[in-house]
């Protein structure tokens, strides 16, 4: 079946699904399936309102550069034909455009964009500068997210299933393989905010960093017992400082306490502190 002009000149085009196939260097590699079904009754209920946009492949079939979703709702709904915005892009090329619509809608995970910096690496052989010139993405910003892939694939599914993001990924990241696990674990476990996770974190980079005949495994008592304690402190303190209050938080942490001041300024109430005796100045001789 061939495509259907849908205005003159065929730049926009009716495709039948089939004749459309995924680009092997998409973008996008984790699908939420919530959203997904979200979207088959979206397009079950309006169309398609936004074509998905394709580039000339091989055997008279179509390559998606961007759309993946609406491509699928649409083949989950058996649609007929998909309509499909036709543009000359090479693989890289088609790279390129499907990661930047990406980082302008803000739709990729930390762990799909790393990926795609490095496909544009490693396939094309661009590197980093070249892409962060491309894209107008600052550099360390490439450098930080590639770095995230030091994290196995399955952690990372893990860690988009429970809707974890990149700032627990930057956790991750600082340990060992199975010291990465044993974090996830905690955090998926104990519903642990990114506060609590930061401080689990450090302990464990503490712990590991201590000598074999060390005593280890004091760790997660330490950490149930007192955490909930220490939020309630730093919530009370958070909230005068958000009322206006000046207070001042000291925190002080050893191998046998853990100690916090808080500072309240009193209200100024227009009355002038007496100095004591032994602490005014002498008077001046005449």
């Amino acid at each position: 079946m061939k495509p259907k002009k849908l205005r003159t000149g065929g730049r926009i085009l009716l495709i039948p699904p089939d004749a459309i196939v995924e680009n092997p260097l998409r973008a996008r590699i984790y699908y939420n399936d919530a959203k997904a079904e979200e979207l088959v009754r979206s397009v079950a209920a309006h169309g398609l309102v936004e074509p998905i946009t394709v580039c000339a492949g091989s055997g008279g079939r179509y390559v998606i550069v961007s759309g993946e979703r609406r491509y699928r709702a649409a083949k989950a709904l058996r649609l007929p034909y998909v309509p499909c915005v036709l543009i000359r892009a090479d693989a890289e090329s088609a790279l390129v455009i499907s990661l930047s619509n990406h980082l302008t809608q803000d739709a990729l995970s930390c762990f799909e964009t790393a990926m795609c910096y490095e496909k544009l690496k490693n396939c094309f052989g661009l590197p980093y500068e070249e892409i962060a010139s491309v894209l107008g993405t600052d550099l360390s910003e490439i450098v930080r997210k590639v770095r995230l892939l030091g994290i196995p694939p399955a952690l990372r599914r893990r860690m988009l299933e429970n809707g974890l993001g990149e700032a627990y990924a930057k956790l991750l990241v600082r340990h060992p393989d199975a010291q990465k696990e044993a974090l996830l674990d905690a955090v998926i476990r104990d519903r642990l905010t990114l506060g609590e996770a930061k401080a689990l974190s450090e302990k464990l980079l503490c712990e590991s960093a201590l000598p074999d005949t060390a005593e280890k495994g004091s760790l997660r008592a330490y950490y149930k017992d007192i955490t909930v304690f220490q939020n309630t402190i730093e919530r009370a303190y958070n909230a005068m400082r958000a009322a206006g209050i000046n207070a001042e938080l000291q925190q002080n942490e050893t191998d046998a306490a853990a100690e916090y001041l808080i500072r309240i300024p009193k209200p100024d109430t227009g009355r002038r502190v007496r100095t004591p005796p032994d602490q005014q100045a002498p008077a001046s001789a005449s």
